[in-house]
């Protein structure tokens, strides 16, 4: 029986070849796809945590901020949609980790925060200030009808030691931060309060917590228009 060629050997290991290439290719193609879904995937998330980036305090108004909550129910109180299924994701997160957890506060409509404010202003004249100082002490502690974060839908108040602590390591893995830590009354123009969070997403969270500084900061940081100057050069 006459022997192959070399060149008769060399055009079928081609040929044996070729479905190897063709998957080896399809794969490629295939974790292209993949590794680019990701990156229009973190990047839409990322543009979707630009719009709760909003700035409520003292000096700036929820009108001036231009946030319109769109709301959901969670746990009995309502939240803006936008932070809803992180906030769901935190309480279970918490519980497993054993540690129980009750939020006491969230979305407030302006009259709601009215009688907020009037009956902290009440109990601060029971307790022997006059008319002028427990309206300072209400504006620090609970914010002028208005001026509130709980307006947004973003806010949250958590009650219990042991769920403010954990809250403390581990509120900004689901967008949270402590909105007004210790010794940042001059820059909040709040009341430190270790039970207030606030969502700013999961980016800013992770940003801000990282730095160590406020929502004040940050927005100054990185959203004014001299940061965004900057960062153009």
């Amino acid at each position: 029986m006459p022997e192959k060629s070399k060149t008769g050997k060399h055009l079928q290991q081609k040929r044996a070849l070729r479905p190897t290439v063709k998957i080896v290719i399809a794969v490629l193609a295939l974790l292209v796809l993949i590794l680019t879904g990701i990156r229009v995937y973190h990047w839409i998330a990322q543009r979707g945590d630009t719009r709760v980036i909003v700035l409520v305090n003292p000096w700036n108004g929820v009108d001036k901020s231009g946030f319109r909550p769109r709301l959901k129910t969670v746990e009995g109180i309502q939240v803006d949609k936008s932070c809803a299924g992180d906030l769901e994701k935190l309480l279970a997160d918490c519980r497993a980790s054993g540690t129980p957890i009750t939020l006491t506060a969230g979305y407030r409509t302006q009259d709601e925060q009215l009688k907020v404010f009037s009956d902290e202003q009440n109990r601060q004249m029971l307790a022997g200030y006059d008319a002028d100082r427990a309206y300072a002490v209400a504006e620090q502690r609970v914010g002028v009808p208005g001026t509130s974060e709980h307006e947004l839908g973003l806010a949250v108040d958590v009650q219990g030691a042991a769920a403010q602590a954990w809250m403390r390591e581990n509120a900004w893995r689901y967008g949270f931060i402590l909105r007004y830590p210790e010794g940042s009354e001059s820059i909040t123009g709040r009341s430190a309060d270790s039970g207030h969070y606030r969502y700013v997403g999961l980016t800013a969270a992770e940003q801000i917590t990282g730095l160590g500084i406020t929502l004040e900061e940050y927005m100054d940081m990185f959203y004014t228009q001299d940061a965004e100057i900057e960062i153009a050069k």
